[in-house]
């Protein structure tokens, strides 16, 4: 399950809020290249809960497959999607052809090619003879809607449904019982400022930055939260973290949260030696 966010809107709010997720649209294999991709918008789990914890977002749950979904269109509603479609691809066309024809007008008159005193027959003798309105054809793109008007149609859950269950459903995902306090570790950062990324390219669970990460480099690489108390600390990986988080210049941390308390406690770990 991957909570996906298709609309522009929401995702200037979310990231108002902290929450900046991983552009996956065109190029899922390849997110660390962000900048060149496009919605839907990839969000943590652990965004998720937290959004839903903080009532700023609905959970909606969509348990039919896409096959089901499809075939479920009846004849008459995928003709009239089909014809909403065309509309709304036809004036994207004319909006285009409008502003690019604008915008060659603009360049003749700079030139000086043509003036206010050019009538429409020679501007479009002019045009015919520049092969200018092929050349526009040519140029126009297909707009991609960022909102489905398919799911308008199929009923989705979202109401009363309890936190504890959309905890539940949220994390039934991670391997071992007892996840939640990965989720604290999470909770306890956000509350201090920072914002949160998948750290899997810095072998962590998570990364941190002070602000928003157009601003800043990350700071942190949290690992998944640890019974400290007795659970223990494999060596190798403290030493290869440590290691690793000094060449990417990352504070190296790990965590866990008081069971009787729920305090939430960290420990950063570098590594001595270079420099």
């Amino acid at each position: 399950m991957a909570p996906l966010v298709f609309d522009i809107r929401h995702i200037q709010l979310l990231r108002k809020w902290g929450i900046c997720g991983v552009l996956s649209g065109t190029l899922p294999t390849a997110a660390q290249q962000n900048v060149f991709l496009s919605v839907p918008l990839r969000l943590m789990l652990e965004d998720v809960l937290w959004l839903h914890h903080n009532n700023l977002a609905d959970v909606k749950i969509i348990r039919q497959g896409g096959d089901k979904i499809m075939t479920g269109i009846t004849r008459e509603r995928g003709a009239k999607l089909s014809k909403l479609v065309e509309d709304r691809l036809n004036k994207s066309f004319e909006y285009q052809r409008k502003f690019k024809k604008d915008e060659h007008i603009e360049k003749l008159k700079k030139i000086g090619k043509i003036n206010d005193e050019t009538t429409a027959e020679e501007l479009e003798q002019l045009n015919k003879s520049n092969n200018n309105d092929h050349l526009i054809e040519s140029s126009l793109f297909i707009d991609i809607a960022d909102t489905s008007m398919i799911l308008e149609d199929i009923n989705i859950e979202s109401d009363g449904l309890s936190y504890d269950y959309i905890r539940d459903l949220l994390f039934k995902q991670y391997r071992q019982a007892g996840k939640m306090q990965t989720y604290f570790l999470y909770k306890a950062l956000r509350d201090q400022g920072y914002v949160l990324s998948p750290g899997g390219r810095f072998g962590g669970k998570f990364i941190a930055y002070p602000g928003d990460p157009l601003r800043f480099h990350s700071h942190l690489t949290i690992q998944d939260a640890i019974d400290y108390h007795n659970e223990p600390i494999d060596l190798i990986s403290m030493i290869s973290g440590a290691r690793l988080g000094t060449t990417v210049k990352k504070l190296w941390v790990i965590g866990g949260v008081e069971e009787q308390t729920n305090e939430t406690h960290f420990f950063s770990v570098e590594w001595a030696g270079f420099g």
